[in-house]
């Protein structure tokens, strides 16, 4: 435990400065050197301290090296602060050595000490929290992809969040995935409520997972390259729609060219899908599905099959794409992004799905590149743009096949 003065040197001197008691609670900031002494300035704080501070205290943000000149908390609870060492107050002075040139308020040991405590807690609760989320994947290797428990393991294991996640995110995922495991040991199939309200088994507990619902969907889907549905959560509450114009037939379905199509995540789950088409058109945007699809004969006389991701790479584009891949004899890709960071991500994450045969990313002004790296240059090289500013028609769409 921290006592006051070894806080007060930590925290309040600069470099060359010392701090000493001239009083019950007062203490002054010298600075000496082989000819001179100065007094810079004063700081009130209780030589001794209390670790439980008021909640308005805590909800202040206070920091080691916070300095706040007024606080919004009553005169009351402020003398009481600066009497249970939950705050100081630094004064510094000017040159002069006695006029004050500077009062700010600064958190004291007390709060200083709570909040370490309160971190260290934290910590541990993660930790077990970690050893219980890797002890139930140990036990679940059985009844799940082997894909999934590797990257749930990752995921456990990281120091920092790979996809950039907050601490709270991070925390909320951690209880969803031990929660799925559990309830996936006694059940195939569940509705995505029903992980939250099985594992908080009280009112509300069905909606626990609701908030970050997309996220925690879109990062498993990611992992397991294949609708959630998969690993047996049947129902999400949404229904993920897949835009398609082409010819396109499954077990129980046939599209033909013409139109925009729709299927969804839960027939990609029990369909096989195929195309006669050689070319297939992976766009992020429904503008660019929706012109090609007037184009009839461009889609026909090209062999083209065109996909809309909508924005976001979903379990159930994956599986689609995947299937058409692995049943029909697509022999060129053209990847149609908005040129921005996301749209560059997105690319990527198409080309990997597709690895193995021949990909092209759709510049502006008839630009293809045929390596991601080349083309995720150059789009930092200019201004964020969308793919619609340089939509073209059947004759530009041609070029760029035929590049």
């Amino acid at each position: 435990m921290i006592t006051v003065r070894e806080f007060l040197e930590a925290f309040i001197c600069k470099a060359g400065e010392t701090i000493h008691p001239v009083g019950d609670q007062e203490w002054e900031i010298q600075r000496w050197t082989a000819r001179t002494f100065k007094t810079l300035g004063n700081v009130l704080a209780s030589p001794e301290y209390d670790m439980s501070p008021a909640k308005e205290l805590i909800q202040l943000g206070l920091k080691p090296k916070s300095r706040r000149t007024e606080l919004p908390i009553s005169a009351e609870l402020q003398s009481e602060a600066l009497r249970k060492g939950w705050l100081i107050q630094e004064i510094r002075f000017k040159p002069d050595g006695r006029t004050p040139a500077s009062i700010v308020y600064r958190m004291g040991a007390g709060l200083y000490e709570y909040e370490r405590r309160e971190l260290e807690k934290a910590s541990e609760a993660n930790r077990l929290l970690t050893q219980k989320l890797l002890s139930e994947i140990s036990t679940s290797r059985d009844i799940l992809p082997q894909k999934l428990m590797q990257e749930m393991e990752l995921f456990a294991l990281e120091e920092v969040d790979s996809e950039g996640w907050g601490k709270e995110r991070v925390y909320k995922f951690t209880h969803f995935l031990i929660a799925f495991l559990q309830l996936k040991k006694q059940q195939k199939q569940m509705e995505y409520k029903e992980i939250g309200a099985t594992y908080y088994r009280r009112i509300g507990g069905s909606k626990e997972f609701d908030t970050y619902r997309e996220a925690f969907i879109t990062r498993i889907e990611k992992w397991i390259e294949v609708p959630i549905s998969e690993i047996g959560i049947v129902s999400t509450g949404s229904i993920v729609p897949i835009y398609f114009t082409g010819d396109v037939t499954g077990e129980f379905s046939m599209y033909s060219i013409g139109v925009v199509h729709a299927t969804t995540e839960n027939a990609v789950t029990v369909e096989e899908y195929r195309t006669n088409a050689h070319i297939l058109w992976l766009v992020e945007n429904r503008a660019i599905l929706t012109r090609m699809a007037t184009e009839r004969q461009f889609i026909k006389s090209t062999s083209s099959l065109v996909i809309g991701v909508d924005g976001q790479v979903r379990g159930a584009h994956r599986k689609m794409i995947q299937q058409l891949f692995r049943n029909s004899s697509i022999e060129q890709i053209m990847i149609w992004v908005d040129y921005d960071d996301a749209g560059t991500v997105i690319a990527r994450e198409l080309a990997g799905i597709v690895a193995g045969i021949s990909v092209r990313f759709v510049g502006t002004d008839g630009k293809v590149f045929y390596d991601h790296e080349e083309y995720s240059a150059w789009v930092n090289s200019f201004d964020d743009a969308e793919q619609e500013m340089t939509l073209g028609g059947p004759a530009e769409w041609k070029m760029l096949i035929n590049q």
